[in-house]
């Protein structure tokens, strides 16, 4: 879940679905907005956008939550996997 406003904005919580508790919290870029968490169609990655002028796509493993990869972008939003969307 990203948070988007506020002090925290740079948070993205990861919820434990059984308990609804914060289990873990990343921040992808220290200070900058991350938001629009998205699973790929095979659900190995998360994307998470660093909505800022120096942004990102930040790519993290599913599992682990180790970041895999970083796209540079100028303040990316919306959606990712179009996988996602034609097929449901």
């Amino acid at each position: 879940m990203d948070v988007f406003f506020g002090p925290h904005k740079d948070a993205i919580q990861i919820i434990d679905k059984q308990t609804l508790e914060i289990v873990k919290t990343l921040r992808p870029q220290k200070g900058a907005r991350a938001a629009h968490v998205e699973f790929t169609q095979d659900g190995k990655h998360a994307l998470v956008s660093i909505w800022e002028e120096d942004g990102a796509v930040v790519i993290y493993d599913a599992k682990t939550l180790e970041e895999v990869d970083r796209l540079p972008m100028k303040k990316p939003r919306g959606k990712y996997n179009v996988g996602n969307r034609i097929e449901k």
